[in-house]
């Protein structure tokens, strides 16, 4: 097939269905209890809810690998989304904390 405008084109491209739905996110998300990063003794950073965690995983973690790791990342997304409690994010954050000898508590 030749095309000789930029209207033909779209006109040939598949139409998307409309979304149907909006995704809830849960952005403000936050959990019972904080988690405390210690460094040398002292709390340099606090965790409070998925989001927070997510960033720290993605940001603040040396290695990005692991069954741990990618528990917690997977975790968090789930969480965010309304799919699981954020307390077992919580819980596997702290895991792929100790796993990467990041002291979590």
């Amino acid at each position: 097939m030749v095309f000789t405008s930029a209207a033909e084109i779209f006109s040939a491209m598949p139409r998307r269905k409309p979304v149907g739905a909006v995704i809830n996110v849960g952005f403000s998300l936050i959990w019972e209890t904080p988690v405390l990063i210690h460094r040398d003794g002292f709390c340099t950073r606090t965790i409070n809810g998925p989001r927070e965690a997510l960033r720290y995983l993605q940001n603040e973690f040396e290695r990005h690998s692991g069954q741990r790791y990618w528990n917690a990342v997977y975790s968090c997304q789930t969480a965010l989304r309304y799919r699981s409690a954020p307390e077992i994010a919580r819980e596997s954050f702290i895991s792929a904390c100790d796993n990467a000898r990041i002291d979590a508590s």
